[in-house]
């Protein structure tokens, strides 16, 4: 149950696409995770971008009762490139799983503007076309996008093809509010074989800082069992 609810983060999270800065920033989260009213986990994130290179890594875990009895950790890493414009270009993506002890690994790495290689422990189907995949961002790219600071007319703008090392997904927003208060929510949606026909996942509600910036606040994601929150702390 908890590994559905763990894949269901990921999927409906980290598929969202805001165009690249190129200033030197580096920002840090701490998120609580909840199913219906109660705490399931937590999920720490940490970027850094120096203009030319970024990196990114964050950790998911299940904490308290839910810990102590289904221990799972994902751990997820990206590190790239900032090239004309500010596009992010991603070099090298790598996620481990934890689940009771029992441990899986993923590399994905770019050459260029493409998938050059696919890597799994314990092995696993990847797509024979996978090297022809161009222009196409790994989940942590995406959640460095997703998560940096920005003005309220770049959130929740653009969209992006991605590539979690099976499936290939087209990924833009839908619905999107903006309140007088400067909150802006919207949905994300996904198609293509890695995507759900094109529905909208989840919800994410961004608000302004003492500078102006958007930052994220709460992610939502709906499934069988139950509204899975991701909250800012």
């Amino acid at each position: 149950m908890l590994k559905t609810i763990y894949i269901t983060i990921y999927a409906a999270i980290l598929a969202a696409f805001i165009p690249a800065a190129t200033l030197a920033q580096s920002f840090d989260y701490r998120f609580d995770v909840r199913l219906g009213m109660a705490k399931i986990g937590e999920m720490q994130v940490a970027a850094n971008s120096n203009g030319k290179s970024y990196s990114v890594a964050t950790a998911l875990y299940t904490t308290g009762l839910v810990g102590a009895l289904y221990d799972v950790r994902y751990d997820q890493t990206a590190v790239g490139r900032i090239g004309v414009g500010g596009v992010l270009v991603p070099v090298k993506h790598t996620a481990t799983s934890s689940e009771k002890g029992t441990v899986s690994q993923l590399e994905i790495l770019f050459s260029g503007d493409r998938v050059s290689s696919v890597r799994f422990d314990p092995e696993r189907n990847v797509p024979a076309e996978v090297t022809t995949y161009r222009r196409t961002v790994d989940p942590m790219s995406l959640m460095y996008f997703l998560l940096r600071p920005v003005s309220s007319t770049k959130v929740c703008s653009g969209e992006v093809d991605l590539f979690d090392g099976r499936d290939r997904s087209s990924v833009k927003f839908t619905d999107i509010k903006r309140y007088n208060d400067g909150r802006v929510e919207c949905n994300i949606s996904y198609s293509g074989n890695g995507g759900k026909g094109g529905i909208a996942l989840s919800a994410l509600v961004f608000e302004p800082d003492n500078n102006a910036l958007m930052r994220i606040r709460k992610f939502e994601a709906h499934t069988s069992l139950g509204t899975l929150t991701i909250k800012a702390r």
